[in-house]
């Protein structure tokens, strides 16, 4: 599998995904923080590109561009919102990812550039007691 950029996207005359932001629901953040076993909301532009048959929404580790770890669940509110559930990841930077299967070519790899940080409570999960409010303490 070959790893490829915007530009070439582009050429073949895709309209292509942007990712303005990554936010998370259960920490409340807004900076590429996620939480394994729950959902994201990614926003963006062209986002219902994510549909297509020949496409696939991604994580890749920052470590190891090799490991493609799919999302299977994918959800399309409009073409600037998805919401994805990512999967039981160990700790560590990530990258969202598209893999594209075109028409008679060998599969690729788009790589977004925003990272995307995986981060576990010190317990082995993730750590939502700072979200609580004071009743619940």
């Amino acid at each position: 599998m070959k790893t490829i950029k915007a530009e070439i996207l582009m050429i073949e005359g895709s309209p292509f995904p942007v990712i303005k932001e990554i936010y998370d629901p259960l920490s409340r953040r807004r900076d590429g923080t996620a939480t394994p076993q729950a959902p994201i909301i990614i926003i963006g532009n062209h986002l219902d590109m994510l549909t297509k048959d020949n496409i696939c929404l991604c994580i890749i580790p920052a470590i190891n561009e090799k490991i493609i770890i799919e999302l299977r669940d994918v959800y399309i509110f409009s073409s600037e919102k998805v919401c994805a559930i990512i999967p039981l990841v160990d700790d560590g930077e990530y990258f969202l990812a598209l893999k594209i299967a075109m028409e008679g070519k060998e599969r690729f790899v788009y790589i977004f550039p925003m990272p995307l940080i995986i981060n576990l409570g010190s317990n082995g999960r993730p750590d939502i007691s700072s979200y609580c409010s004071d009743k619940e303490k």
